[in-house]
């Protein structure tokens, strides 16, 4: 091992040592040391300037903490860098928390959607309602039925609309093309 490693190392275990015994300038060379390491890494997750700043700090006293857990001081480095991971991913994840609540009422509520929303699904089916209707009857027949009932297969739609199966795939196809290129559809589509 060279010298100078040797000597980093032993600086460092000192450093943790005094550090560990409550000496302040050691804290305040641990930080000059590592600071600007965990800051690199906390910008790393794309947080914003603060929160580097509080994931940093919340680092700095997770050491202050359990610096007595420390056993070789070599180490450091490596268990700063995990801390500052893990409190950067806790900072990103803050807020995707779950609120766990006793209030039963808060299980069953539902959230009825404003008049804008029911304006909108209302416009929405008056224009597909008007592009349906120029489509061929058997087009329309399949895509009405399709659309209406969710859990019908094709052995179904073939005995209701007495189609052939082979040819429910090529006139549904071709149904869905001549609505995309309904013009009212598509500018309904291309304003939402």
């Amino acid at each position: 091992m060279p010298s100078t490693t040797l000597h980093v190392n032993t600086e460092l275990q000192a450093l943790v040592t005094a550090a560990r015994d409550g000496d302040n300038l050691a804290w305040t060379q641990l930080v000059d040391r590592f600071d600007r390491m965990l800051r690199n890494v906390a910008r790393s997750y794309r947080l914003s300037s603060h929160d580097v700043d509080d994931v940093v700090q919340a680092t700095w006293v997770k050491v202050y903490e359990h610096i007595d857990r420390i056993r070789d001081a070599n180490a450091i480095a490596g268990w700063l860098a995990t801390t500052v991971r893990r409190e950067s991913l806790r900072m990103l994840q803050r807020h995707v928390r779950e609120h766990l609540t006793d209030e039963p009422d808060l299980l069953f509520t539902t959230v009825e959607p404003g008049p804008d929303a029911t304006l909108l699904r209302r416009e929405q089916r008056v224009v597909l309602t008007r592009a349906l209707a120029t489509l061929p009857d058997r087009q329309r027949a399949l895509l009405t039925l399709i659309a209406s009932e969710a859990a019908c297969n094709y052995e179904q739609i073939s005995a209701t609309l007495d189609m052939p199966l082979g040819s429910i795939g090529p006139i549904r196809a071709r149904g869905l093309a001549k609505l995309q290129r309904h013009s009212e559809l598509r500018e309904f589509a291309a304003a939402g």
